[in-house]
This record gives C-alpha cells, sequence and structure tokens, in this order.
C-alpha cells in the first residue's frame, strides 16, 4: 500500500477541519462485512461540544453515531482501505477523492469544490432549541403563572401547556400576518373564558413586544379569584392593556373586537363565543371547542347511517364531527371564510381540533350553504343547532328559505 498517499489525504482531511473548510466525508464501496451497509457520510456537529456525525445508510435505515474529533478520525483512518474502497472529502478549497483499487492501492485526485459557501462550513447544531415565540428565560408572567421556576426553567408538568402556548401563537401569527390585521397598528383581542390566563398572557405579549402592534386584550372568566389573580399578574409585570372580567360568554356585551378567542369553552359556550365574534365584528374568531352535548343529545339517524353508529363511542364522535361542521357552515354563512385543522391537544383535554373564521368580503352564495346546513340536519335528524337559534332566533333556517336569505344574519335582539 502507497502509506504517503493515504497518509497524505488524512493530512488534507485533518487540516481542512482544522481550519474550518471541512464540509463532509463520504465513505462508498462497502466491502466490509455489515448486512446491509452502503455507505457512511461524517459532518460536523455542534452538540455540547464540536464533534464528528458519522450516519452510517443501510439499505433499509439509517443510524447516527458522535465522536470526538480525534477519535472519529481515528476511525476514518481504519475505514479507509479495509472496509471503504472509495472515500471523498467535501471542502471550501477544494474536493479530494481517494480511490483504493483492485490491490487496495491508493490514488489521490484533486477535483474542483462542489461547495464553495462558507456557510456550508457551519457546523450543525443537534440540540439548537427550536425556534419559540414566547421564551421562558427572563419571563416573569410566566413564573408569576407557575410555568416557570425562579431559574427560568420550564415546570416539568408545565412542559405540555408551554408547547401549546407556543404552538398557538404561531397560530395567531400566521393568521394576523395573512389577514386585514396585517397592517393595522392597534388590535383589540377578547379572550373568551380566559381561565388561568396562560395563553391570554402570551398573545399580549407577543402581539405587542414582539410583532410590535399596540394591542389591548380582555378575558372574560366567571370565577372571580381567576380574575383577581389574572389582574394582579398584569399589574405586576406592567401589562398596561390586559384587563379580566367577570362575567359568563353569553352576557358579555360585544364590543367591537378584532380578535375573538375561545379555547375549550364548553359545550354550547363555544357558540356563544362566535356569535359574539359575529356581533362585533371580528376579522379573525378562533375557537378550539369542548363537549357537544347539545347536538348529541338530538342525533337520530336515518337508516342509512343507524347501524354505522350504533356504537356509542361512534356515534360519540360523529356528533363532534356534526357540531363542527355545522359551525363551520354557519361561520361560512355569516360572512367568514373558515379553516378546521388540529391543534395540539392541551395536557388536560383530547379535544384538539381548532375552528378559524376569517372575516372575508367575497360574496356568499347563502341558498347553497343553507341547503347543506339543511341535509345535514335531515339526515341526522337534527331539530336545530343551538348557533341557529343566536343568529336566526325567528327562523331556525326554516323552510321559507326565502325570508331567511334576506333576514339578517345576527339578530338585533338584547343580550
Amino acid at each position: 500500500m502507497n502509506i504517503n498517499t493515504q497518509e497524505q489525504f488524512e493530512l488534507i482531511l485533518s487540516s481542512s477541519i482544522e481550519n474550518q473548510e471541512f464540509i463532509r466525508l463520504t465513505l462508498g464501496k462497502y466491502r466490509g462485512g455489515e448486512d446491509g451497509l452502503t455507505k457512511i457520510i461524517v459532518r460536523i456537529v455542534e452538540l455540547k461540544s464540536i464533534k464528528l456525525s458519522f450516519t452510517y445508510s443501510y439499505k433499509t435505515k439509517e443510524i447516527v453515531k458522535n465522536y470526538p474529533i480525534e477519535e472519529g478520525l481515528d476511525l476514518i483512518k481504519t475505514l479507509m482501505g479495509s472496509e471503504f474502497m472509495s472515500i471523498r472529502l467535501f471542502s471550501i478549497e477544494q474536493d479530494v477523492q481517494l480511490e483504493y483499487g483492485k490491490n487496495k492501492h491508493p490514488k489521490i485526485n484533486f477535483i474542483k469544490p462542489t461547495f464553495t459557501n462558507p456557510v456550508d462550513t457551519t457546523p450543525q447544531q443537534h440540540d439548537r432549541r427550536k425556534k419559540r415565540y414566547i421564551e421562558s428565560e427572563n419571563n416573569v408572567y410566566l413564573r408569576a403563572l407557575g410555568i416557570t421556576n425562579s431559574q427560568g426553567h420550564v415546570v416539568r408538568t408545565m412542559e405540555d401547556k408551554f408547547r401549546q402556548i407556543n404552538k398557538f401563537v404561531e397560530i395567531i401569527h400566521g393568521l394576523v400576518e395573512s389577514s386585514e390585521l396585517a397592517e393595522k397598528s392597534h388590535i383589540s383581542v377578547v379572550d373568551m373564558g380566559s381561565g388561568k390566563g396562560y395563553l391570554t398572557f402570551a398573545i399580549y405579549d407577543f402581539l405587542n413586544n414582539i410583532l410590535g402592534k399596540e394591542a389591548s386584550v380582555i378575558g372574560i372568566e366567571s370565577r372571580i379569584h381567576l380574575v383577581d389573580f389574572c389582574n394582579s399578574v398584569a399589574q405586576s409585570v406592567n401589562f398596561e392593556r390586559l384587563h379580566f372580567n367577570q362575567g359568563n360568554i353569553s352576557n358579555y356585551s360585544a364590543e367591537k373586537s378584532d380578535i375573538t378567542i375561545a379555547l375549550h369553552a364548553c359545550d354550547t359556550a363555544t357558540d356563544d363565543a362566535i356569535y359574539k365574534g359575529i356581533q362585533s365584528d371580528s376579522s379573525l374568531i378562533i375557537l378550539a371547542p369542548c363537549c357537544h352535548k347539545q347536538v348529541r343529545k338530538q342525533i337520530h339517524p336515518n337508516m342509512v347511517l343507524k347501524d354505522l353508529l350504533k356504537s356509542g363511542i361512534l356515534l360519540e364522535r360523529q356528533s363532534e364531527i356534526v357540531t363542527d361542521g355545522l359551525r363551520a357552515l354557519l361561520l361560512e354563512l355569516s360572512g367568514y371564510k373558515t379553516k378546521v385543522f388540529e391543534f395540539i391537544a392541551a395536557e388536560h383535554t383530547s379535544k384538539n381540533i381548532m375552528i378559524v373564521g376569517i372575516k372575508s368580503n367575497h360574496s356568499i352564495n347563502k341558498e347553497q350553504i343553507i341547503g347543506q346546513i339543511k341535509e345535514i340536519k335531515k339526515l341526522y335528524g337534527i331539530n336545530f343547532h343551538y348557533l341557529e337559534t343566536l343568529l336566526f332566533p325567528h327562523f331556525f333556517l326554516s323552510p321559507d328559505l326565502a325570508d331567511l336569505i334576506n333576514a339578517e344574519l345576527v339578530s338585533d335582539r338584547a343580550i
């Protein structure tokens, strides 16, 4: 074996790592005895320290092993010419190909670099934290709410809640940026059923301190001890435009608000929130429904569906689909484009469906939507959806279609 040729390659490899010119190394033409192994790709990664990361590629899987730099270099030297007959170094300066012939004599070739961007030499950070909208470090309101401890670390039992907060804020960000609110400097938000205020505080923080809006946020909550607690936290962290009021969603006086939120408002409270959002002409109505008892009690499926839904669990799940599907259609009838998608599950519930209504100026085919609603109700034997009684107290989507189409979508009745 021509030792000098292999040593030359080893010196070039070591130098490329030392001078931060190394991009990656591939070891191919495997001649070893391990079944299914085809090649190894070596990269530099940044964990707690800089390491060489070996990705072992098999026909049906990949295995990654990380080694300290010197240990990794020694492993490469051992594998070259013994198990792998083709080695290619990719660096900023040049590519270097080392090939072993039939007699395992090495031959070296120098090739123009495949990669020339210095960024390509930046170590991959395997333990880099995922981008978060709300950070835990030095976050006084998260500490006050019990999400983090005094060191700024997320409490183990609150990790799911912390992820939920960031996922929700991510959704809010996308919705705001894709709506007419993107250009508004002042935004008003109402959080119906705000509870302990985890998401309410995060929304306020994000809109004001990250997006740079002048946002006012109101949390509506029936339990006075939570209202008092959240108001005291808001004052202590100087969130001057964040307030919590005691009350029920159904009794809330719907003032103009840009965003209406109701997460896990139980059963028909979700419909009350939708109605209030429509009344207040919200640009965004964001809901995570919880419980579907009102429609569930009414369902008497026709003969086509009766046998299909004879199992209680299937009937329960179907009632959720029907309830939320009708909510989406009624939102569309009220001038909103709707999205229904899966939201990260909260730690205290398996309900992870989110319904979003986005105010639209496009024309609406009311007759078509009403026809769809009627057919769904007929199919499942449903007399009425609670949201209908709020939007159309004198009609309930009656057979007199012409009257309904000409009626106001939102009743002027006293609240």
